[in-house]
């Protein structure tokens, strides 16, 4: 069987493709090599991508000595929380726009887009002080409402995309056979847009996992932060432990990254077929 050449246009884009995979995992690459890496090691010049001896010392001391650990767990059970409320409140409602026909509905998804393209940071002390009047600073609360408003209207429109792929015979067929509405949609409607909800559940979970400007300002308490604001401990003054950061920071993002190679199939799924109808 003969094989088809390579043509140069192919060959340019493997490599181009190449090059901008390596560039984009250098951070990272580096990253873990500075944690594998002795104090000496680490400040060494000229400086080396693979160290002469590898060590598990900074990730020992940052399990061991270090809050990160609590941090870690804050941050999941922020990241959660956020999980379970976008993922209730995006399903119900994008089966609600994508199957209703009611008064302003057209204004409403207007709406949640506008809401899409206001800044993060222009909303810092707004919130703030809606946190304060309400008792919630200090609290995983704050984190997991603020969150979910900024996720749920981007999250909705992704359902409604995706429900929107369904046939309504499906829905039809159900209210025949005496199924109501809401029976319908977690019997029927909800099975078949798993890899849309997935999608919009592991955006979220994303999201809120790596959040740095909400989770800074609403938590100063030091036993209540999550991994992205916490990992400034690491900065002294003194300086930089890059050593035990860099092990701390690989510790953070792992478990973000196994969820994310776990579920990539179904998150890859639902962002392609529910964006097109």
């Amino acid at each position: 069987m003969r094989t088809r050449p390579l043509r140069f246009s192919h060959v340019a884009v493997y490599l181009f493709l190449g090059v901008f995979t390596l560039y984009a995992l250098f951070p990272f690459i580096w990253t873990l090599s500075t944690s594998l890496k002795s104090a000496t090691q680490v400040v060494a010049y000229p400086p080396r991508i693979i160290p002469d001896g590898i060590t598990l010392q900074n990730y020992i001391y940052v399990l061991t000595h270090t809050p990160v650990p609590t941090y870690i767990m804050n941050t999941f059970i922020v990241a959660g929380g956020t999980v379970i409320l976008v993922g209730v409140a995006s399903a119900l409602a994008g089966y609600a726009f994508s199957r209703f026909k009611f008064h302003g509905k057209n204004l409403i998804l207007l709406s949640l887009l506008i809401c899409v393209m206001i800044s993060g940071a222009t909303k810092v002390i707004p919130l703030y002080m809606m946190l304060l009047q309400a008792g919630l600073l200090n609290t995983y609360w704050s984190l997991i409402l603020t969150y979910s408003a900024e996720l749920v209207p981007i999250s909705v429109w992704l359902m409604k995309s995706y429900i929107d792929t369904v046939p309504r015979d499906l829905d039809d067929a159900a209210l025949v056979d005496g199924c109501g509405k809401v029976r319908a949609f977690f019997k029927i409607i909800l099975p078949l847009t798993i890899p849309g909800l997935i999608a919009v559940l592991l955006l979220a979970f994303i999201s809120a996992s790596h959040e740095f400007i909400y989770a800074a300002t609403f938590i100063s308490e030091p036993t209540m932060k999550t991994a992205p604001a916490g990992l400034y401990i690491f900065f002294t003054d003194i300086g930089v432990e890059w050593g035990p950061l860099t092990a701390a920071s690989i510790l953070v993002v792992a478990p973000i990254i196994a969820i994310f190679l776990l579920l990539q199939r179904w998150f890859i799924s639902g962002l392609t077929v529910g964006a097109v109808k």
